[in-house]
């Protein structure tokens, strides 16, 4: 089981849009997912058409119920969902020095080859919360907007890991991914390569070879609660979220042979 969590401190970069997505085009490969909802804006939640949960994340975190009791089923995969009471916990959660630990430690139980992978949206913050999910992370992907402040963001989520690093020293970024991609903008290639050199050195990695263009289609299949390939499976972000997808089994080593995959290769 591979943990992911997708993460940037920067709010409106794409983070629920690409954990949806991701859930979507891993399902249709065949992969087990269960997604993780962290943020108390709950937009994921929604996304998966999840209306008053018996159970939430806070439950689980908050040590109520057990995992198992609030996962839901959707047809992108399982999901443990949120809602705006996770926000009212987060100072206990920052009162108990343990607290760092609970992401892993709640993902650690789970049976061996229940799912193949686990994907955690995290709000657009550094909280308690944020930094459990990273001590629980084996690999981090970063959306951003191609934008002139998107460099300086990298260095203050370089410096967000490595404070992690103590409680997770296996922790790897597994790259940068530009969302909201126009390449016929003027100043483009240059951000790219000023955002490509600060991404190797402050985090080691590169941006995405893959990367999100802007089409009409994301927001619109996001008002429907559709993946974007649900939506429209001839769009360019479809065919991006194809390549993402492809890159980061790459990435990561997954054999992708025998995979129940029917789409574009």
């Amino acid at each position: 089981m591979k943990t992911i969590v997708v993460f940037n401190q920067k709010g409106g970069v794409g983070k629920t849009s690409t954990v949806t997505n991701m859930m979507s085009e891993l399902t249709r490969r065949g992969k087990k997912v269960l997604a993780l909802d962290l943020d108390a804006q709950a937009n994921l939640t929604s996304f998966c058409k999840i209306i008053d949960a018996k159970y939430t994340v806070k439950d689980v975190l908050s040590k109520t119920v057990d995992l198992d009791e609030a996962i839901c089923s959707t047809v992108y995969g399982d999901i443990v969902p949120s809602d705006e009471t996770l926000g009212l916990e987060l100072l206990r959660f920052a009162s108990d020095p343990s607290f760092i630990l609970r992401v892993r430690t709640i993902l650690e139980r789970l049976p061996q080859g229940r799912y193949d992978f686990v994907l955690i949206d995290c709000p657009p913050a550094v909280n308690q919360v944020t930094a459990s999910a990273l001590v629980a992370a084996n690999y981090v992907l970063i959306p951003t907007e191609m934008e002139y402040f998107s460099a300086v963001g990298v260095g203050r989520i370089a410096e967000t890991i490595e404070q992690i690093k103590p409680f997770n020293n296996g922790i790897k970024v597994i790259g940068v991914l530009l969302v909201k991609y126009n390449a016929r903008r003027t100043l483009t290639k240059a951000l790219e390569s000023k955002l490509s050199q600060s991404t190797r050195e402050m985090l080691g990695c590169d941006i995405m070879n893959a990367k999100i263009r802007f089409t009409v289609d994301i927001p619109s299949a996001q008002a429907c609660g559709m993946s974007v390939y649900d939506y429209s499976s001839k769009s360019k972000a479809a065919f991006d979220y194809e390549e993402l997808i492809a890159e980061l089994l790459d990435k990561i080593n997954i054999n992708t042979k025998g995979d129940k995959y029917h789409g574009r290769l």
